[in-house]
């Protein structure tokens, strides 16, 4: 289980790159989830989803520095299960959208698989 860091630092990195890929796409036209934050009132939405990403990702980064620690992993499920949260009843929508939310959809569970993982077998036994 020495290299689930970068399984996590990869989930987080897809997760945000999601979020500037098309997530509508119509008649020539495309909507990326980072458009939404122009919206009024939705801009705070899509910076804690994206914020959710970032930790994990920030997570994982530091565990392949450092070494995964338990700490880390718990910090990386929280972010992951923070974005599913946020998405409620939508999560599993986000599969019939364009490219960017299913990449959204595929980073956020297979975050949430790594990080448990990561946190049922640390590097560091602690």
């Amino acid at each position: 289980m020495k290299n689930i860091k970068f399984a996590v630092l990869a989930c987080g990195l897809l997760g945000l790159i999601g979020c500037f890929l098309p997530m509508v796409s119509a008649e020539g036209m495309s909507i990326s989830f980072w458009d939404v934050h122009k919206a009024p009132g939705e801009g705070v939405q899509v910076y804690l989803v994206m914020a959710g990403y970032a930790l994990a990702a920030v997570m994982g980064a530091m565990g392949a520095a450092k070494g995964f620690k338990r700490p880390q992993g718990i910090a990386a499920l929280i972010g992951f299960a923070f974005v599913i949260f946020k998405f409620r009843g939508g999560f599993f929508d986000l599969l019939k959208a364009a490219i960017g939310a299913k990449l959204m959809f595929i980073a956020a569970i297979a975050g949430v698989v790594v990080s448990a993982l990561a946190l049922a077998k640390p590097e560091d036994g602690k």
